[in-house]
C-alpha cells in the first residue's frame, strides 16, 4: 500500500478552518503541525532523517503576521537549500511573495503559490481609510476629541476633502485597481498610475479611465495623493525618497499612503518632507521597521498609523484557506495549482 504523501501545515493564531475539506484531506494525506521555535530547528527537520524529510508540500495559512511564528520566514533564501527533493509545492496566504526566494524554489523545481484577490477588499477598503484620514487629518481630530478639544480647530485652514483630487497608484493590479474603483466612486478621484506597463482592460473598469505613467517620478507632479500598492522588490525599494518628494506640487504639496511594503518608502526621507510641508498628510498600513514603528512617525499625530492591518478581515481568511487547498487539491490531481508564481518545466 502506497504511504501517503506528507503535507506541513503552518497555521496561524488568526484564520479560518474548512473541517470538512481539512477532514477530507486527512484521508489523502498525512498533516503534520509546524511547532518549529526557530528556522535552526526548521533546517533541523528537513534533513532525510527529520521529522519534515519527506514533506510533498507545505501550506502556510492565516495571517501571516499573527502568533508565535508571525516572522518566520521559511521560503527564505537560506532555508530553500535545505528543502528535501520530496518537496514540490509551496501555499502561502497572501498576495505579495517577498520574504520567499522565487528564484530559487523555481530553480528547484518547487510551485509556490499565493492566494491572489483574497484580501484585496480588505485592503482597498483600509486604503480608502487612509486616503480619506491623510486629507483630512481624522487621526489628529481623535486624538483632540480624547485630549485637547481646541487643537481640533486648527484643522479649518488645513484639513481638505478629496473629492476630484487626483490619486497617484503604484501598481494598478486586483489591489490597486479595487482601490481606485472605489476612490472613483466615494470621492469622484481622477486616477493615474504607473507600473511597468499600461494596463487598458484595467483602464477600462474605471468610469473616467486613468492615465497611465512609466515612472514615478513623472506622475508625482501631477497627484494630490501618492498610494503604494505594488510588491516590494529590490526595483521598489525606497521608490519614495527626497527625491520623489521633492517633485510634489509646490502649491498644495502631496499626500502618501502606503498598503504595500514598509521598504518601499525612505522613512526619513518622508519625516523631512512632514517637515518642509512637501508632503501635508500621510496614511502608513506598513512600516520599514516591523514589528514597530519609526518613534517619530509613531508621535505625529497628523500622520495615520496602522499596525499592518490592511488584511485583517474574516473575509480575507475564509478566502486564504479555500485558495491554499483548492491550489493543494488541484497540483495533486492534474500536476499543476491554480495560482502559482513562478512557472516550473
Amino acid at each position: 500500500m502506497t504511504p501517503k504523501p506528507d503535507i506541513l501545515v503552518i497555521e496561524s493564531t488568526v484564520q479560518v478552518r474548512d473541517h470538512l475539506r481539512r477532514q477530507a484531506l486527512a484521508e489523502r494525506f498525512n498533516l503534520i503541525y509546524y511547532d518549529c521555535e526557530s528556522m535552526e530547528q526548521f533546517k533541523e527537520r528537513l534533513k532525510p532523517t527529520g521529522s519534515y524529510g519527506n514533506i510533498a508540500a507545505i501550506v502556510r495559512n492565516g495571517w501571516l503576521k499573527a502568533g508565535p511564528f508571525a516572522y518566520h520566514t521559511p521560503f527564505a533564501t537560506d532555508i530553500v537549500p535545505h528543502f528535501p527533493p520530496s518537496l514540490k509545492l509551496i501555499c502561502c496566504s497572501g498576495h505579495g511573495h517577498d520574504t520567499a526566494d522565487i528564484e530559487a524554489l523555481s530553480a528547484r523545481g518547487i510551485w509556490y503559490c499565493n492566494t491572489p484577490n483574497a484580501c484585496t477588499e480588505a485592503v482597498a477598503n483600509t486604503a480608502l481609510s487612509l486616503v480619506l484620514d491623510s486629507f483630512r487629518y481624522l487621526t489628529f481630530a481623535q486624538w483632540c476629541a480624547r485630549f485637547d478639544w481646541m487643537q481640533s480647530r486648527d484643522l479649518g485652514m488645513e484639513a481638505v476633502d478629496p473629492t476630484y483630487k487626483s490619486l497617484g497608484i503604484v501598481g494598478l493590479g486586483d489591489i490597486g485597481l479595487a482601490i481606485a474603483q472605489k476612490c472613483e466612486a466615494a470621492f469622484h478621484m481622477k486616477i493615474h498610475y504607473q507600473g511597468p506597463r499600461r494596463k487598458l482592460e484595467n483602464e477600462k473598469l474605471l468610469k473616467q479611465g486613468a492615465t497611465y505613467y512609466a515612472s514615478v517620478n513623472e506622475m508625482i507632479p501631477h497627484v494630490d495623493c501618492i498610494l503604494l500598492a505594488a510588491p516590494y522588490t529590490p526595483a521598489t525599494h525606497h521608490m519614495l525618497s527626497r527625491e520623489q518628494f521633492a517633485l510634489a506640487k509646490p502649491d498644495g504639496g502631496i499626500r502618501v499612503v502606503n498598503v504595500a511594503r514598509g521598504n518601499m518608502i525612505d522613512e526619513e526621507a518622508l519625516l523631512e518632507a512632514l517637515e518642509t510641508g512637501r508632503v501635508v498628510g500621510a496614511g502608513l498600513d506598513v512600516h520599514a521597521d516591523e514589528p514597530g514603528i519609526n518613534p517619530k512617525l509613531r508621535d505625529n499625530w497628523r500622520v495615520t498609523v496602522l499596525p499592518h492591518i490592511g488584511v485583517c478581515s474574516g473575509t480575507s481568511w475564509e478566502q486564504f484557506e479555500k485558495i491554499n487547498l483548492d491550489n493543494v487539491e488541484a497540483f495533486f490531481a492534474t500536476g499543476k495549482p491554480l495560482t502559482p508564481v513562478n512557472a516550473i518545466k
